[in-house]
């Protein structure tokens, strides 16, 4: 399990109003984020050894809510585990991927067929991002259009996948983009309401938060009111198009601490 000096996450916020008569579209607490992703988060189960040679469970995982439609009535939370192949360094070192996914649920141990777990879906090393955010993601993003907070964030160890997917690049563009994009098509779709979003890009770092949209705002204090949690004093750009809204994420992830 890789070891570091300190626990950082990054949260980029989308939230949204619409119509007067309709309630308020977000992720957490009272209308804050749609969308909160923890970059550097929690571990996921550790590397295991056998035979004198390091066996990896290369894999990142995703937790969203509200859930899979399958678990939609009884779960709050659903986690998902997607599997990367091993990368050349991994290949040269002569590793071997001791976790695999056996179905869609499982992921089992390739040397102890007895050792596995239950996830709520499992995505093999060949799924690309746009699978796991169909299933995964999309109807958080469309659930918080219509005023049900809801949360996507990673979590895995270092180097298992987690900027990748939530980011991704210009060819296979990660969650955070697919959620922006569909929520701005989801506007297109509804002529007959009035939406405004804004964007917010905070990190935690040894438990400081530190505004990512403006250098200034540094140490910054989570209150709590009557509508829920909130950070004091984050700021929240308005957003007029996908382009806008990833330019932010953009100019934030210049600024962050590691």
């Amino acid at each position: 399990m890789a070891s570091k000096q300190g626990v950082k996450s990054r949260r980029f916020g989308l939230s949204g109003l619409k119509g007067a008569n309709s309630p308020s579209s977000s992720t957490t607490s009272s209308s804050k984020q749609v969308l909160e992703t923890s970059v550097d988060g929690q571990s996921s189960p550790a590397s295991t050894s056998a035979r004198s040679k390091q066996r990896h469970f290369n894999s990142e995982t995703a937790a969203a809510t509200p859930p899979l439609e399958a678990q939609r009535m009884k779960e709050n939370v659903t986690v998902t585990v997607r599997f990367r192949p091993l990368n050349p360094r991994e290949i040269r070192q002569g590793e071997e991927i001791a976790w695999y996914a056996d179905g869609d649920t499982i992921v089992r141990n390739e040397y102890n067929p007895s050792i596995a777990y239950a996830y709520d879906r499992v995505f093999g090393p060949t799924t690309t991002t746009r699978q796991v955010y169909d299933v995964a993601a999309q109807h958080v993003v469309s659930g918080a259009m219509e005023g049900i907070n809801g949360t996507v964030f990673a979590y895995g160890v270092t180097s298992s996948g987690k900027t990748h997917t939530m980011h991704g690049d210009q060819r296979s563009p990660g969650i955070i983009p697919l959620a922006v994009k569909d929520a701005f098509s989801i506007i297109q779709e509804t002529p007959n309401r009035e939406f405004l979003l804004r964007v917010s890009y905070l990190e935690i770092y040894n438990e400081v938060v530190n505004d990512l949209l403006n250098p200034a705002g540094q140490n910054l204090r989570i209150r709590e009111d009557t509508q829920g949690t909130y950070v004091e004093g984050i700021k929240e750009e308005v957003v007029l198009s996908p382009a806008h809204a990833l330019s932010l994420i953009a100019a934030g992830e210049g600024i962050n601490s590691c």
